[in-house]
């Protein structure tokens, strides 16, 4: 695996995470073992992801750099690897521990059966909800914002969506490639075209401007 690890190597992270586990959730389970089944394959999701990431907390020369007390990267580990674990054994109770500790840690509501893009970053997270859109690859989704169902439709979004502070897209929305979503902006069952760049609120009114891919370029290296 082509990653650097700060303070914690990859063969201590499980331990970490299952005394974790066990402080917050002490049911007298024990998830030691089905951590580590999980635990290379996750990390290997990790570095693939982190080393697309244009920021050098994320990845230096090209090699990714997970550090367990950064909070936005474990914030991702604990997604991904909920993830892992339901593909392996659904609804475990190691993914639901995966799930609460990051609602717990970070203020993030993401689902162990989300199926997050390759590529994605989640900054700051405090009070998002990643909900069961289908994404494409290259996703930002910043602090306060929302990705959710109405009556039981969520949104289809394309390759390169970047959210910042307190935007929600909601319902059954269409999203083209190369979409940004100023802060605040609410969508509810809209098409968005592609190379846009939205504001607004959906009851008042959207705006939308044509966008280049410099933010994309800003937020990811891509192959």
């Amino acid at each position: 695996m082509n990653i650097t690890f700060v303070h914690l190597s990859v063969d201590k992270i499980g331990a970490y995470l299952s005394r974790q586990m066990a402080n917050f959730f002490p049911l007298g389970d024990d998830v030691q073992s089905t951590i580590d089944d999980a635990i290379c394959s996750t990390v290997r999701s990790l570095e693939y992801c982190f080393r697309h990431i244009n920021h050098p907390s994320y990845n230096k020369n090209g090699v990714g750099l997970f550090d367990v007390l950064n909070s936005d990267h474990y914030a991702s580990f604990l997604c991904l690897l909920g993830r892992e674990v339901h593909r392996m054994h659904p609804h475990h109770p190691v993914a639901q521990k995966c799930f609460l500790l990051n609602k717990a840690l970070h203020g993030l509501n993401c689902m162990y059966d989300v199926e997050l893009p390759p590529v994605f970053w989640l900054l700051h997270t405090v009070g998002s909800v990643i909900g069961k859109a289908k994404y494409g690859n290259y996703l930002v989704v910043r602090q306060g914002c929302t990705i959710g169902a109405m009556r039981g439709e969520y949104p289809v979004i394309g390759e390169g969506f970047i959210m910042s502070s307190a935007c929600s897209i909601i319902g059954a929305s269409v999203v083209g490639d190369n979409v940004m979503l100023a802060p605040n902006t609410v969508i509810l069952g809209e098409n968005i075209g592609p190379n846009t760049l939205v504001s607004g609120h959906y009851a008042h009114g959207l705006t939308c401007k044509e966008i280049g891919r410099r933010p994309l370029n800003t937020h990811f290296f891509f192959e």
